[in-house]
């Protein structure tokens, strides 16, 4: 394991990165946001980033970032507990995303860390973008063969919303290309409606017979066109395989296929966000200077369903535990 100078971030603190090996891949991790910078596996970064950390300051798309307080959107930036409204932070049209300036924005503090595991700490403080109570987070990201294993756990100090997942973009052909061409299933036979503003309706309609069906697998941009400008939607897992990672048995959720590389995605959320870059293009270059562009990447985030604490779902008191374990698997084709 490697530790190396990232850069200063806006408060003037330093920010390092860590590099994780073993003999079949890499990861590099920096403390600012507990972002996972780059992934190299089979010959191939897998993972968008950036080469600089002032671009990470800046960057609104959460490459590879931690997300929380809670992950996704919070409809108009408001709700309800124990019969008190909160207010937290709009920044999406009048709702919240991702926690506002949440924890992808903060520097986590390196608890411990050695060639294939790194653990990075961040404490929430009461208040926090409207967020009741301190939370104590962790995320561990660990090295195993060819996959990326990440683990969560919070500790409320008080009853609060928690909901965390992983924002990694993921292009398994090579950045600077679309991946309209990957092949993807995902193993979910209903999603989560959404209005225009992509705020959950209540509806979980059933995907057979829309685009947005992957229960059998095809190209991305086969039925791409018949969407809103491309995916953006939380899918109802209904894993059929599972597999123990650290104690845990884990679904199988998804599985993403370039030309080369196949990668598995392993959780033991109930719903995953299939994104499909639509907003790319307007952000800082990738690593090595590359261009970004639409549908240059996506994401498959495991997670709470989107604006979940609004019908009452995802609170934590005071000496419960939140965990959350996912895993991002890769092999060649």
């Amino acid at each position: 394991m490697t530790k190396k100078f990232f850069g200063k971030t806006e408060r003037g603190e330093d920010a390092y990165i860590y590099t994780l090996r073993n003999s079949e891949c890499e990861a590099k991790i920096t403390d600012y946001g507990a972002t996972v910078v780059a992934f190299n596996v089979f010959g191939k970064d897998v993972i968008g980033g950036f080469d600089r950390l002032e671009d990470y300051l800046t960057d609104d798309s959460h490459q590879g970032a931690t997300i929380g307080r809670v992950a996704n959107r919070i409809g108009g930036a408001a709700f309800k507990m124990d019969g008190v409204e909160y207010r937290v932070t709009a920044n999406d049209n009048g709702n919240c995303l991702h926690g506002g300036c949440g924890f992808d924005f903060k520097l986590w503090d390196v608890k411990e860390y050695s060639d294939n595991r790194i653990c990075l700490e961040y404490i929430s403080a009461d208040g926090e973008e409207g967020f009741p109570s301190r939370l104590d987070t962790q995320v561990t990201y660990i090295l195993s063969g060819t996959e990326l294993i990440i683990d969560y756990s919070a500790t409320p100090h008080g009853k609060t919303p928690i909901a965390l997942t992983n924002h990694s973009y993921f292009n398994l052909d090579g950045f600077g290309k679309d991946i309209l061409g990957h092949t993807l299933r995902i193993y979910a036979d209903r999603y989560t409606a959404v209005g225009p503003d992509l705020i959950p309706t209540g509806d979980r309609p059933a995907v057979a017979n829309t685009p947005f069906d992957f229960t059998v697998a095809h190209k991305i941009g086969d039925r791409i066109a018949e969407t809103d400008g491309g995916y953006d939607h939380n899918y109802i897992l209904s894993p059929k395989v599972y597999r123990e990672y650290i104690g845990k048995s884990l679904g199988l959720a998804a599985e993403l296929s370039g030309d080369e590389i196949r990668m598995s995605v392993y959780t033991d959320q109930d719903g995953i966000q299939f994104y499909t870059g639509n907003f790319l293009g307007n952000g800082a270059n990738f690593k090595g200077g590359i261009k970004q562009i639409k549908h240059g990447a996506l994401c498959l985030e495991t997670q709470t369903e989107p604006n979940a604490v609004n019908s009452g779902i995802g609170f934590y008191r005071a000496g419960d535990v939140y965990t959350q374990t996912t895993v991002y698997s890769f092999e060649k084709i």
